[in-house]
């Protein structure tokens, strides 16, 4: 929450960048992936959470670039079509 000094963390429910940017775009200040990663975990180990993490920041980076947002810092809720 702006100016209040409480930061936002999103959890649960992210599975892609793109879940991660919309978060970003309401106004989170981080998004932790914890569920997210479990599958790749237990069917590939660390090699599958690699690839996730991977997987997901190319998507995020790859809507930020589409969407002319330069860094985390740039989001703002008008990048969202609702």
């Amino acid at each position: 929450m702006e100016g209040s000094g409480i930061a936002i963390f999103v959890d649960c429910g992210i599975d892609t960048g793109y879940d991660a940017y919309k978060a970003l775009a309401l106004g989170a200040d981080a998004v932790a992936v914890g569920r997210g990663i479990l599958k790749p975990l237990l069917q590939q180990g660390a090699e599958g959470v690699e690839e996730k993490v991977q997987k997901m920041n190319e998507q995020l980076s790859e809507l930020m670039m589409y969407t002319c947002v330069k860094d985390i810092r740039s989001f703002d809720a008008s990048v969202l079509y609702i």
